[in-house]
C-alpha cells in the first residue's frame, strides 16, 4: 500500500484502540490504520453488513470467508496480524472502520448509513464501541440528503481567452508569406480555438447536467406530494384512512420508497408519512404489522431478495413468515435469528422510517 494513498490518523483512533493494546507501538498503531483505510476504501454492500454483523455481535454470524476478507485488509498492512482468535480486536477495527465510512459524501456513505440505522433497530441493538453510530448514521443522511436536494449554483462562463499567434510564429510571417507559414499560424488559431470551444462545451454540459439532476430531484417530490395529496394508496387502491392499521407502516413506507429515485431520500420522509397517517405515540409490534399486509403482497415486496437478517431485519421477517405460512410460528424464529425481541413494538413512524429505509437499502444496493 502506497504511504501516500492513506489519509490522516483519525483523532480518535489511538484511544479506540487502547481497549485492546496498551502498547505504545506508533508503527503497529500506523498499520491498523493503513489496515482501516484500506478496508473504507474497498467498502461496498457486503463488507458494510459484515462489518456491522461483526460490530453488533448478532446472532447471525459473518461465515468465515467474509470475516477471513476483513481481516486481509489489515494483514495486508501487517504480516504479523492475526488471522484469529481476535475477535475484539475485529470489533475495533470495524467500528473505526464504519464510522469512517460514514464520514464520506458518496453512495456508500449514505448506503451505509440506512444499513447502520436499520441495523440498530431504534436500540434493539448497540455496539461496545465508544461511539454514537445510531446518531452518526442519521447526520449522514441527513448531510448527504441535504447536499444531493441543494438547488446547484451555476457557474457563468467567464471570459472565454483571446485568440492570437505566438510569438514565433509571427517573426516566421514577417521574415515571408508562404504557405508553410500560413498553415502554421492557421494551425495555432485552430488549437487555440479547439481549446476554448472544449473548454465552453464541458461547462455548458456540466451546468445542463447539474439542472437535469435538479429538476428530476424536483420531479421526484413531486410525485410524493401527489401522493400525499391525493391521500389513496397504490398497492391496495383505497383510501390511507382504509388501510388496516397496523398495516400502514409496511404498505406507506413502500409507496414512499417506490417514488425515491436518489439516495438516501429527502430528508422530509417521517413528515410525509406522519402527513398519511402514521403515529408517533401509537406503538405496532413487529409481528403485528407484517400479519397485517396480504401474504400475496408480502410475496411481491421482498421478491427475490437474498435474507440479510442484520441490515434488513423487517425484511428478513416478511420471509420468514411467508416460509412458515402462518401468523405465528415464525416470530420466535425471527426473534432468535436478529436478536429483537419477539414482542418488539415501535411507534408507526419509526417503524415505518425503518421500512422504508431497507426500501432503499435494496433499491440502491448495487
Amino acid at each position: 500500500m502506497a504511504e501516500e494513498s492513506v489519509p490522516p490518523m483519525r483523532d480518535e483512533f489511538p484511544r479506540w484502540y487502547r481497549a485492546v493494546d496498551f502498547g505504545d507501538n506508533r508503527a503497529k498503531l500506523d498499520a491498523r490504520w493503513q489496515g482501516v483505510s484500506s478496508l473504507a476504501r474497498a467498502a461496498d454492500r457486503g463488507i458494510v453488513e459484515t462489518i456491522l454483523a461483526v460490530l453488533l455481535k448478532t446472532r447471525s454470524r459473518p461465515d468465515a470467508q467474509a470475516l477471513a476478507a476483513l481481516r486481509s485488509h489489515f494483514k495486508d498492512a501487517d504480516d504479523l496480524f492475526e488471522m484469529s482468535n481476535n475477535d475484539r480486536e475485529l470489533e475495533i477495527l470495524s467500528g473505526t472502520t464504519l464510522a469512517t465510512v460514514l464520514d464520506g459524501g458518496g453512495d456508500i456513505a449514505a448506503w451505509a448509513a440506512l444499513s447502520t440505522s436499520t441495523a440498530l433497530f431504534a436500540g434493539a441493538h448497540a455496539a461496545d464501541f465508544p461511539y454514537d453510530f445510531g446518531g452518526a448514521s442519521e447526520a449522514t443522511i441527513a448531510r448527504i440528503s441535504e447536499r444531493r436536494r441543494t438547488r446547484p449554483t451555476l457557474p457563468r462562463l467567464g471570459q472565454v481567452g483571446r485568440f492570437g499567434v505566438d510569438a514565433d510564429t509571427i517573426e516566421k510571417l514577417k521574415q515571408g508569406i508562404n504557405h508553410d507559414t500560413v498553415v502554421a499560424a492557421v494551425n495555432v488559431v485552430a488549437a487555440q480555438a479547439n481549446a476554448v470551444a472544449r473548454d465552453m462545451a464541458g461547462k455548458t454540459n456540466a451546468a445542463i447536467q447539474a439542472m437535469e439532476y435538479f429538476a428530476a430531484i424536483q420531479d421526484e417530490e413531486l410525485q410524493l406530494l401527489w401522493w400525499l395529496f391525493g391521500g389513496r394508496s397504490k398497492m391496495l387502491d383505497c383510501h390511507f384512512a382504509d388501510v388496516p392499521a397496523d398495516a400502514q407502516a409496511i404498505i406507506f413506507a413502500s409507496e414512499v420508497a417506490e417514488a425515491t429515485q436518489f439516495m438516501p431520500g429527502p430528508e422530509s420522509v417521517k413528515p410525509i408519512l406522519s402527513r398519511a397517517g402514521l403515529k408517533e405515540r401509537k406503538k405496532t409490534g413487529v409481528a403485528a404489522a407484517i400479519n397485517a399486509v396480504d401474504a400475496e403482497l408480502l410475496r411481491k415486496i421482498v421478491g427475490d431478495v437474498a435474507p440479510a437478517p442484520v441490515a434488513r431485519p423487517l425484511h428478513f421477517a416478511i420471509q420468514r413468515k411467508l416460509e412458515a405460512g402462518d401468523d405465528t410460528s415464525w416470530v420466535a424464529n425471527w426473534s432468535a435469528v436478529t436478536g429483537i425481541d419477539a414482542d418488539a413494538a415501535l411507534p408507526g413512524i419509526e417503524l415505518g422510517n425503518l421500512f422504508y429505509r431497507e426500501r432503499l437499502g435494496l433499491q440502491f444496493g448495487e
